[in-house]
């Protein structure tokens, strides 16, 4: 992801570049560039991240911000509330953590270089960095470091709709036509150069170095030419029987660029003309275009892979003139060219092979696996697209629209982690809540879970994320949430009855999008959506593609040592669902095991310790207690909830509506201090009260490793 910063433009993204000639020209400034100024820097293959001064006059600390509309990103993540914004597991936890502690012990000692960069008092201003903490992308680096880019300024911008509908992000005023999040601000390199040496011995305390941006270097003895990659002759193979083969150089001055385009191949599925996939077939004569690709979107086709494969040994020439302190540049990502007059506004990379070298996975990235004992298996065409994740959103078309449905009764961390993952991966994610007649969960004290309290508990656990909706199918003879999710990625008529049962507001999807199908591995989940294909968008020839469920199933998440540790010495264990059940793993989530934990809620404190791990911290697990009517004495209950929108006494979170409508405040707390509940209070007579949970997780940690189960 690009961060706050934004993707980094390829060249066919450049707003200007939008004929074959137009690229070419991009590529004689570019070598121009590098002749007279060597001054390129390396792109490093990392991920990128942003950090800004927060604070009073009082107070100042660096904090994160991804750039989102999110109060928590427009405040900044502080390193109190990393957690917050990455939960656990998330790959960029541990190294955010590490460079806050970075950054905030020497913030002091480079006040004067942030007061020069505009940044100690206008949090509008942020470093746009990128870190290598072991695995990357694609490049292994020997050493970890953190890389500062430059500093940019985000525009000021209101958020129209979704979640954060009114959230308003302050920063420069932005010009007309303008869509990207922020724009580079030029500073004296010497500043920046001060800012990296001051910081460089804080950084080893936690084991990393810190750059500025990497310049690069021309090798004198290296000429670039772009006549023999231009004279290399292309061919398309069109049919069985027809081929066109031209030069390169020919292929550009007939060539435009397809960036805002769709086209359709012949399985009926939908990409983007600048894919690595169908470039690499058309490259290798795989397969003849008339086979591979719609007879209306072939010419689209074929320019695309002109652009593609123009970018790429175009711009291996440049990289071959030069290098670096950090090494040969053909190891890197590529190069970033920064020119106002020559490129734009903003940086250019220049990638030369690494363009279609990243298909491999990492951080961040889609594995596309390949089965090379399959001995006939035709043209595979992955629409899981990891250039079209880097092409910037001017260029996007069409949408990845994640579907995870369930009865969620109730929901719990373990399908935030999945709802997290395919947010990840998609546009939107749509939690789908089947509400079928006479089904419902009860709890030991005779409480009922119904659709109305899922979608409560899932507007809470999903407030951070942007992208996510949460809806209830209101139709009483769809029993089976599969039957819901079909139906609201079926055929075109299909969709909009699907969207009207779910409210008046819900957008059907759209033609072209492209759908991922929630899953976990756990179970065979998966199988469930064996011949889907069949149905969505109609079936093979319909105007919907599916990606792979098997590919997008995700591992299930794991209880956290503090639970497993406090549950084997509880004596909530003995009745725990999945503990007693000879078939199922209690280190995994279940909810039959929360459904339990809530029932006991009201008689036993150490359930609502346990029930921490299902949804959060302590105030969440309230939060839980009062959509459900329970009172614990600790939180107000809400008495109703209805089980579909506009029914009942309403919550204001049923059916289809936004997460930015107005919530009631679900939790008050005895006392004039919000914080840890009275210890004092009554608790299992068995149990030992002063029970060092450190030691128990070491224990379960020790015979864990000594292959125990527990």
């Amino acid at each position: 992801m690009g961060g706050a910063a934004g993707h980094m433009a390829h060249p066919f993204d450049l707003s200007w570049v939008n004929t074959g000639s137009d690229l070419l020209d991009f590529f004689d400034r570019a070598k121009t560039f590098v002749e007279k100024k060597g001054a390129g820097a390396v792109k490093i293959d990392g991920v990128n991240v942003s950090f800004k001064v927060v604070g009073d006059d009082d107070v100042k600390q660096f904090a994160v911000d991804r750039g989102s509309l999110k109060p928590i990103d427009i405040e900044g993540i502080t390193m109190r509330r990393v957690d917050d914004r990455f939960p656990e597991g998330h790959g960029m936890r541990p190294a955010i953590k590490a460079l806050l502690g970075i950054l905030n012990s020497a913030i002091e000692e480079v006040r004067p270089e942030l007061e020069e960069l505009g940044m100690w008092d206008d949090p509008s201003r942020f470093l746009n960095t990128e870190y290598v903490a072991g695995t990357t992308n694609v490049t292994q680096y020997d050493e970890n470091f953190l890389a500062i880019h430059g500093l940019n300024q985000f525009y000021h911008k209101i958020a129209k709709s979704g979640a954060s509908k009114g959230n308003e992000r302050p920063g420069m005023e932005r010009p007309e036509g303008v869509k990207v999040a922020s724009v580079e601000v030029p500073h004296e390199a010497a500043i920046m150069d001060s800012l990296v040496n001051k910081l460089g011995p804080y950084a080893e305390q936690y084991g990393f170095k810190v750059y500025s941006s990497v310049p690069t270097e021309r090798l004198q003895d290296i000429n670039i030419d772009f006549t023999n990659a231009l004279s290399e002759p292309l061919t398309v193979r069109i049919s069985d029987d027809r081929e066109i083969t031209k030069s390169l150089g020919e292929w550009l001055q007939e060539a435009t660029n397809p960036r805002y385009k769709t086209i359709k191949l012949r399985d009926g599925k939908r990409t983007h003309p600048l894919h690595k996939q169908l470039y690499m077939n058309i490259l290798n004569q795989s397969a003849p275009i008339v086979d591979l690709i719609e007879d209306a979107d072939a010419e689209a086709a074929i320019y695309g892979a002109v652009f593609m494969h123009a970018t790429r040994v175009l711009g291996n020439e440049i990289l071959r003139g030069l290098t670096s302190p950090m090494g040969d540049v053909m190891g890197h990502e590529g190069v970033v060219l920064r020119d106002d007059k020559m490129f734009g506004p903003n940086p250019v990379k220049i990638t030369g092979e690494f363009i279609v070298g990243n298909m491999g996975g990492g951080f961040g990235q889609v594995t596309e696996n390949e089965d090379e004992d399959t001995e006939d298996a035709g043209v595979q065409l992955d629409i899981v697209d990891n250039i079209a994740a880097d092409i910037t959103p001017d260029s996007a078309l069409g949408e990845t629209i994640a579907i995870v449905p369930g009865a969620f009764k109730p929901p719990h961390r373990g399908h935030l982690d999945m709802v997290e993952q395919y947010a990840l991966q998609a546009n939107k994610v749509i939690v789908l809540i089947s509400n079928p007649m006479n089904n419902q969960r009860t709890l030991a004290d005779g409480t009922v879970i119904n659709a109305g309290h899922a979608k409560a508990m899932w507007d809470s656990l999903t407030d951070h994320l942007e992208n996510v909706t949460v809806a209830i199918y209101n139709d009483p003879e769809v029993r089976s949430p599969m039957t819901a999710g079909y139906a609201l990625a079926g055929r075109p008529d299909d969709r909009k009855l699907a969207a009207s049962k779910i409210g008046a507001n819900f957008e059907p999807i759209g033609a072209g999008s492209e759908i991922i199908l929630g899953a976990s591995t756990k179970g065979g989940d998966a199988k469930r959506w064996e011949g889907a294909e069949k149905y969505i968008g109609g079936g093979p020839d319909g105007d919907l593609t599916l990606r792979d469920p098997n590919s997008t199933a995700v591992e299930p998440t794991l209880h956290s040592p503090e639970y497993l540790g406090l549950l084997e010495v509880s004596p909530l264990r003995e009745e725990m669902p999945s503990v007693k059940s000879s078939d199922k793993d209690h280190r995994q989530f279940h909810a039959g095991d929360m459904r339990y934990l809530l029932g006991m809620a009201t008689s036993d404190e150490e359930a609502v310790e346990l029930l921490e791990d299902f949804i959060g911290d302590e105030g969440d697990v309230y939060n839980f207690l009062s959509i459900l009517g329970i009172d614990t004495g600790l939180n107000e209950p809400i008495r109703e909830v209805s089980s579909a929108s506009g029914m009942g006494v309403s919550t204001g979170l049923e059916g289809g509506g936004s997460k930015d409508e107005k919530k009631r405040p679900l939790v008050t707390r005895s006392g004039s201090t919000p914080g840890k509940r009275d210890r004092k209070k009554k608790k299992k007579k068995n149990q030992n009260e002063n029970i060092d949970m450190s030691l128990v997780i070491e224990v379960y940690k020790l015979l864990t490793e000594r292959g125990v189960k527990i």
